[in-house]
């Protein structure tokens, strides 16, 4: 069995008058037009700005808090050539809304420059000592993007010595708001801006347009960038800055932008939502988690391309080095990870793990294990690091009322950063462990998802990839449409990134679809086995390779009923055959002496009443055949296991024995009564050629002759009994225990792959 990792709901939407007349308005397919209103877009208005995010979509930056006295201000400082310092952030969100400010400022002709901070020197957000470094060196007007509303007591400082702050922010209110010259925020109490959801970069970009009196169309890819990046909301005016600025990235890409893509290997004129996430995204942040920020926006607001691809060429150099680092610390994490399989929240610690990374690392073991995790480096007598958590658990409320025990702490509910004394670990370890029991994580429900439709392989084609592009650009708040699929069978698994993902050709009951299962490297064994049932769920992605197009499906989640079947049937035991990480079980007392000594490390030899003081068996070998049917069907029942693989082995197979006939049993009892006294065991290949038969054969005849005291056997001599008692030869033991083998045997070892698995599941549903 596969446990899917999310609960699977399938919206209903009943409305067909509703969904035809979406499909003459809009010219969508019905799938589309269900979509639509499953999404809550249940009005022709809604649908059709939903269709169609345009500039109009964009609100006015007047409407937001403060915005009239931060341009106020603004201008006001150029036109005094006062010092203007853009204080942004270490993240693209950051970066972008550095490069957006800054821009927008110089346009102006102020005098401008801008400053980001260091993730390891200063972190994030308003900072004293740079603050007073930046006033020292001349600076008279403060403008925060992406950050300052958790500044109350360094602007507090600013404005004791007469410097006016403009804050531009999107992160979460404090209780007591900063006592700066303008507070613009689109959620600020004030206020009341028609739409909440802008990044960092958004906020920028609004307060640009509002500085040029028009839409600042000429950085709106930069916000793009930022909203994406910072995973916000792609709905109402979010949508139409992510459209537009998509629009201009592929018709007119900043030079710094054209590098980067270059550089990545990507076609800069199929850039999409997903190109933000996966490519420039984390290139970008790269320059914040390895070295400096700064060179992002400098990249960014770069004018020429030679000066672009230079430092293009740099970030593409540390990102494969963060790559690495993911990769090398993620793998170190989990196999920790192991260590603590009882704890429902994991605490990992590791040495001279890179600080720069370790979100990352926290959010690829989340995903890896289903359990909330914080991930910590030492840094002398400290742990410093940052957790990632699940839908189920509430990081921040379950760590908050433990600050005594941190240096420092700081976040939200899905993730957060902090620094711990060593000695204190176990302390932190103990406060997650009853915050998961308080907080219920055991009972939780799985995170949903919402699944479009159920579709077989042969929806997976050019029609209906382009209709769903109408619905981009995807991202948080409006996902890719999720599409079940049964499976009835899996063929060419293959691994990639040493293991970590999956790519295989998934058999649906009309054609065959191209799967990528990226961080589901850990199924390559269950698959290739057979299940009793099979679906997965996914997009539908285009996959261009060598001018070939192709459909496939990026896989989300799976599930399987019943253990996966591996047919490892042999007709010859060799040491490799218990090499394989798995227990196997023997029903035969010789066969169990004779070959548990090969059994390699990291599996397990078991005699089969053994088995059943096993909670649970990953990978159940079946070595031998059990003596009956029955004997089998009490193992499948009570053990359980994830992984059945029968071999199966026989070293005689009574199915390939010729079974004797009623003349074969008639011409032995002839030759027995002529030959008295009968030395048998010395001419027993000269009497079984005399008789026609197999060596086996002759065996079984002898034993049924005993059995019903038709012969004799005394110091080695076989001698005929003279009018023996009439029995039926067919009834006696040995023969009926010889047919009951040789079924046994076509059941186990000469039954299809298939037959044996419809078998074995029907024998493990048995009534106990």
């Amino acid at each position: 069995m596969i446990s899917a990792r999310n609960k699977w709901v399938f919206p209903k939407v009943d409305q067909p008058e509703k969904v035809k007349e979406y499909v003459e308005s809009f010219g969508v397919s019905e799938l589309v037009a269900k979509i639509l209103l499953a999404r809550g877009y249940d009005t022709l208005d809604a649908a059709q700005a939903f269709l169609a995010p345009d500039e109009t979509q964009l609100h006015d930056p007047f409407a937001l808090h403060d915005m009239d006295r931060a341009v106020e201000r603004i201008m006001q400082a150029v036109d005094n050539e006062e010092q203007i310092v853009v204080y942004g952030d270490y993240d693209v969100d950051g970066m972008t809304s550095t490069a957006i400010m800054t821009w927008a400022l110089e346009i102006m002709g102020a005098n401008v420059i801008y400053f980001v901070p260091s993730r390891f020197d200063d972190g994030y957000g308003p900072n004293l000592a740079q603050y007073q470094r930046l006033v020292a060196e001349g600076m008279q007007l403060l403008i925060t993007v992406d950050n300052g509303v958790s500044g109350f007591d360094e602007i507090a400082w600013l404005n004791e010595q007469g410097i006016d702050t403009v804050v531009t922010d999107h992160h979460e209110l404090p209780a007591q708001l900063p006592a700066a010259f303008a507070v613009v925020h689109p959620r600020h109490p004030a206020g009341n801006y028609p739409f909440g959801g802008l990044s960092g970069a958004g906020v920028a970009f609004k307060v640009a347009s509002a500085l040029l009196e028009a839409p600042a169309d000429e950085v709106i890819d930069l916000a793009a960038i930022g909203t994406v990046a910072d995973v916000m909301e792609l709905t109402d005016e979010n949508r139409a800055i992510v459209t537009l600025g998509l629009a201009s990235l592929k018709t007119d890409p900043r030079p710094g932008l054209d590098a980067l893509l270059r550089e990545a290997g990507s076609d800069v004129s199929k850039i999409e939502a997903a190109t933000i996430g996966f490519t420039i995204g984390p290139r970008l942040n790269s320059l914040g988690r390895l070295a400096s920020a700064s060179a992002g926006v400098e990249l960014l607001l770069a004018d020429e391309m030679d000066q672009a691809k230079q430092i293009a060429q740099t970030v593409e150099k540390l990102n494969a080095e963060r790559q690495t680092l993911v990769s090398e610390v993620t793998t170190a994490a989990l196999a920790q990870a192991e260590q603590y399989v009882d704890d429902p929240v994991l605490v990992l610690v590791g040495a001279d793990w890179h600080e720069g990374i370790l979100g990352i690392v926290a959010a690829k073991v989340v995903e890896q294990t289903g359990k909330p995790t914080l991930v910590l480096t030492t840094e002398g007598s400290q742990l410093k690091g940052s957790g990632r958590s699940t839908s189920a658990f509430d990081l921040f409320s379950a760590l908050d009322p433990h600050r005594d025990i941190m240096t420092a702490f700081g976040g939200h509910a899905a993730a957060a950063g902090m620094t711990i004394p060593l000695d204190k670990v176990v302390a932190v370890r103990g406060a997650l462990k009853e915050a998961a029991q308080t907080q219920g994580i055991a009972s939780a429900e799985l995170p949903e998802l919402r699944i479009a439709a159920t579709i077989s392989g042969k929806d997976f084609n050019r029609e209906n990839f382009e209709a769903l592009r109408v619905l981009a650009p995807f991202g948080q708040g409006n996902p890719e449409p999720l599409f079940s699929v049964e499976l009835s069978g899996v063929e060419n698994v293959k691994t990639m990134s040493e293991g970590k993902h999956l790519r295989f050709t998934g058999q649906t009951k009309d054609a065959g679809v191209p799967v990528v299962a990226f961080g589901f490297g850990n199924l390559a064994d269950d698959l290739l086995g057979r299940f009793q049932e099979l679906k997965l769920v996914g997009t539908m992605s285009e996959n261009t390779f060598r001018g070939a197009t192709t459909y496939q499906m990026m896989m989300t989640d799976i599930q399987a009923q019943g253990s996966a079947l591996l047919d490892w049937r042999t007709t010859r035991l060799t040491r490799q055959t218990f090499s394989q990480n798995a227990s196997y079980i023997f029903f035969q007392k010789s066969m169990f002496e004779q070959a548990r000594q090969y059994v390699q490390s990291g599996a397990e030899a078991l005699w089969w009443e053994d088995a059943f003081n096993k909670t649970s068996i990953e990978t159940m070998a079946l070595v031998d055949l059990p003596d009956s049917i029955e004997q089998l069907a009490e193992v499948l029942r009570f053990v359980p296991t994830k992984r059945l693989a029968p071999i199966f082995y026989a070293k005689s197979p009574a199915y390939l024995q010729q079974a004797p006939q009623r003349s074969d049993f008639g011409k032995l009892y002839k030759f027995v009564m002529g030959h008295p006294n009968f030395a048998f065991k010395a001419q027993y290949d000269d009497l079984a050629k005399y008789l026609q038969v197999e060596r086996n054969t002759l065996t079984l005849l002898i034993q049924v002759f005993l059995q019903a005291k038709f012969v004799t056997i005394e110091d080695g001599f076989l001698n005929g009994v003279a009018d023996p008692a009439s029995v039926t030869l067919e009834d006696m033991p040995a023969y009926r225990d010889f047919l009951n083998r040789r079924e046994l045997e076509q059941q186990l070892i000469y039954s299809t792959t298939a037959e044996l698995e419809q078998l074995l599941t029907d024998l493990s549903k048995q009534e106990s």
